[in-house]
């Protein structure tokens, strides 16, 4: 059957590198996404910080268990794709992954790049690099990221491994430098008052979707289940530990940015440049302008963008496998879910090269007048998507378990029935206030008797926001369904096995 012959084919280029220890780094270096911390911290001050941690147990944790057992139960590679298809079908799984995956190009593309010539701007060049050396610095960066997502899995993964290291190094010594600078310095005039870390609906709305986006990635090395050593065994564990990480690594950076940086001086930054600024305003202080000064800004520098470089492979390599997997599998044209010899989804990998610089460009160069507005309209679609990109995965496990009760699972969310549901209520729900909040911003705001601007917190008109966001949404169905279609007609007359996307990755009690 063609159908079965090429997921098999294609899967018999993958090899199992991934170890427990990996699979830790690799997710940790998933979650840790420094540039859009300080969108968090610019719109919700010290509520940031208070929501940054009560989101641990409204979202993190919730999430967290319902991942670990839909990756040790169905350790098949896909991850994302694979749960919600074997839960509601190819259509289903086939809208998941687009999704999933294209939030991940726009965001490369769309903020990554802008984040690394901000900080060069920033701590590097002494003005601002004009259109030119920016577009080529950015599509330099989203080709970088591509190569680093196709080379075999078991050098590729060093990307995830030297990036966590790298994300923490750069925390620690940010942490270091700004308790300098208090102790040099005290605590500057301006900066959020207790008042501002009382929580409030306002602060929910005004963070929440940012909180949620910061805290997703437990689910991306799921996409490469079928190439780790013992998922069953390791997926619990590397979740409980890139949490904790992350959650220590998104508190220490909050704080020293609440700490140092004054109200009109964070509110008044573009998202992108408030993390890198921080930097630039600390080192400044501390070493001067000098030879010392100039040395560890561009060592700063260097750190960061190696942060995003981190960040941006990882994701690349993790989502391009999920599309991969659903045109494999009859969700999508066969040709999309091609591997290469080092069992890697190379034509989706150029794929997203390609959509990520047409973003670079867009950014950098037809909205060159308005970078900070357009980039705010960028991160509430990639936090959209992204978030879309959910809704079906996170109820699949209910129905996974009605469908498959058999299948043993090596990890089960606690609590019995109730703890599922718990756990499905709490993320499904955040997941729709994050969607909700970043399509249509004010909505619930209004609901609550709130007044809010679109001018004033995302620096465009509602017309033009809401063009972008929900015409980028709809295309994006309208285009799984095209690619739905495709792959259906592709398969039509083969008579594959209904579970063939899992067989021989799980097992019968």
């Amino acid at each position: 059957m063609a159908e079965t012959i090429d997921i098999i084919h294609e899967r018999a280029k993958l090899r199992r590198v991934l170890k427990r220890w990996d699979m830790v780094f690799f997710t940790a270096c998933a979650i840790i996404g420094l540039d859009s911390v300080a969108p968090m911290a610019k719109w919700g001050l010290g509520q940031g910080l208070v929501w940054l941690f009560l989101f641990i147990f409204i979202y993190l944790l919730p999430y967290g268990l319902l991942t670990a057992e839909l990756g040790t139960t169905f350790p098949a590679e896909g991850g994302v794709y694979s749960w919600a298809r074997m839960a509601y079908g190819k259509l289903a799984g086939g809208i998941t992954a687009i999704f999933y995956w294209f939030s991940n190009a726009i965001w490369i593309g769309g903020t990554l790049a802008a984040v690394t010539i901000f900080a060069i701007n920033s701590l590097i060049v002494s003005k601002p690099l004009s259109l030119w050396p920016s577009v080529i610095i950015g599509l330099v960066f989203v080709w970088v990221n591509i190569l680093l997502s196709v080379i075999a899995l078991k050098h590729g993964k060093w990307a995830g491994n030297i990036g966590a290291g790298v994300k923490a190094l750069t925390v620690v010594l940010f942490v270091i430098l700004f308790a300098s600078y208090l102790g040099k310095h005290g605590v500057p005039k301006g900066v959020a008052d207790a008042h501002s870390f009382v929580p409030s609906a306002t602060g929910f709305l005004a963070v929440a979707g940012t909180v949620i986006f910061l805290y997703v990635g437990f689910e991306l090395q799921s996409s490469a289940s079928e190439e780790m050593t013992n998922a069953q065994r390791d997926v619990p564990l590397s979740i409980l530990r890139s949490g904790i990480m992350s959650a220590v690594l998104y508190g220490a950076v909050v704080v020293g940015m609440l700490l140092v940086l004054p109200v009109q001086q964070l509110q008044g930054l573009s998202g992108t440049a408030s993390f890198t600024n921080a930097f630039a305003v600390i080192n400044k202080e501390l070493f001067g302008s000098g030879g010392a000064g100039k040395a560890m800004a561009y060592f700063c520098a260097i750190v960061i963008i190696l942060t995003l470089v981190g960040s941006g492979s990882v994701w690349t390599l993790g989502s391009c496998r999920v599309q991969a997997l659903a045109a494999l599998d009859g969700a999508a044209p066969r040709w999309l879910g091609k591997f290469g010899k080092r069992g890697t989804p190379v034509v989706m990998a150029i794929i997203t090269g390609i959509v990520g610089s047409i973003f670079v460009i867009i950014v950098l160069g037809i909205y060159k007048g308005s970078v900070s507005a357009f980039f705010s309209v960028m991160l509430s679609l990639t936090l959209s998507t992204t978030m879309l990109a959910f809704i079906f995965t996170i109820p699949s496990i209910i129905t996974l378990r009605r469908k498959f009760p058999n299948v043993h699972r090596p990890f089960r969310v606690p609590g019995g029935a109730l703890g599922l549901w718990v756990c499905v209520i709490l993320s499904e729900g955040c997941v729709i206030i994050t969607v909700i909040t970043m399509l249509w911003p004010g909505l619930l705001n209004n609901m609550l008797g709130q007044s809010y601007s679109m001018e004033d917190n995302w620096g465009v008109g509602r017309g033009y926001f809401e063009a972008v966001t929900f015409g980028s949404v709809a295309v994006l169905v309208l285009i799984a369904i095209g690619l739905w279609l495709w792959g259906r007609a592709e398969t039509k007359g083969v008579e594959a096995g209904k579970d063939e996307l899992v067989a021989g990755v799980i097992q019968a009690k």
